[in-house]
């Protein structure tokens, strides 16, 4: 029933009665459980819009629809992201999205854990498949397309 308006949702749950809410909700085909029964005004229009549009659904709809493969969009992308040559191997499996070639991940965020000096990263994986639960980081100082001189 996504006929219904969220606005009457939200102004239901926040200021009508306690009993009208309920006959909404149940109008909606929203089901409430145990403690669930008991919320009021803000904590029950939040788990009442959660449970009626849950938008982590939505969201991965929109993305499977309207965002390209990674093997169609890394044709373009890799100039963008990759300093090397374009020709490289590196280049060529980030292009292709190589589960062969070498690992190549994007990190986007990271995030410090409880321990000194660990992180949680959240990124993309280029090429290859991450099938380790640790990985060493190495900033944009890496350059593995230059010769590097020992000291």
């Amino acid at each position: 029933m996504l006929a219904m308006s969220w606005f009457k949702v939200f102004s239901t749950t926040m200021e009508g009665t306690k009993e009208d809410a309920h006959k909404l909700i149940e109008k909606m085909g929203v089901k409430l459980t145990g403690d669930d029964k008991d919320l009021i005004g803000k904590p029950l229009m939040k788990l009442v819009m959660r449970k009626w549009l849950p938008a982590g659904d939505a969201m991965l709809q929109m993305i499977t629809m309207y965002l390209p493969s990674p093997v169609t969009s890394q044709k373009y992308r890799i100039e963008l992201l990759y300093e090397g040559p374009n020709d490289d191997e590196i280049a060529v499996s980030m292009k292709t999205c190589n589960p062969k070639g070498p690992v190549m991940m994007y990190v986007s965020k990271m995030v410090p854990t409880s321990d000194k000096g660990r992180f949680y990263a959240f990124g993309r994986v280029f090429s290859e498949q991450l099938r380790l639960d640790k990985v060493s980081y190495y900033g944009p100082q890496l350059c593995p397309w230059k010769k590097r001189r020992s000291l």
